[in-house]
């Protein structure tokens, strides 16, 4: 990992720790266009916009996540989880 990313990593995890959901999103989204293939931090993004209420926007990260690695177990339970929190509560919204 470089010094930037290794930088802007403890920038995001320092808001998250604080509870600076949207600050720390914004880092997590820095580290993805400079390594667009860093699962891991597309993972973090999807949970920023999970701890902000934004699902679809969550769901979007964490398939993302799953096409980077299809066996990423946490982002195909969070995949399954929103998927029906928004069937349930907005089956109009998402239709599989």
């Amino acid at each position: 990992m470089n010094k930037d990313i290794e930088n802007i990593l403890v920038d995001a995890q320092k808001f998250e720790s604080e509870g600076d959901f949207r600050s720390a999103l914004e880092k997590y989204k820095e580290i993805t266009e400079l390594d667009k293939d860093n699962a891991e931090a597309h993972f973090k993004v999807g949970e920023m916009h999970h701890q902000l209420g934004e699902l679809p926007k969550a769901l979007s990260a964490y398939i993302r996540v799953t096409d980077l690695q299809p066996d990423h177990k946490k982002a195909n339970v969070k995949i399954e989880m929103i998927q029906s929190i928004m069937n349930f509560f907005n089956p109009d919204l998402y239709n599989p």
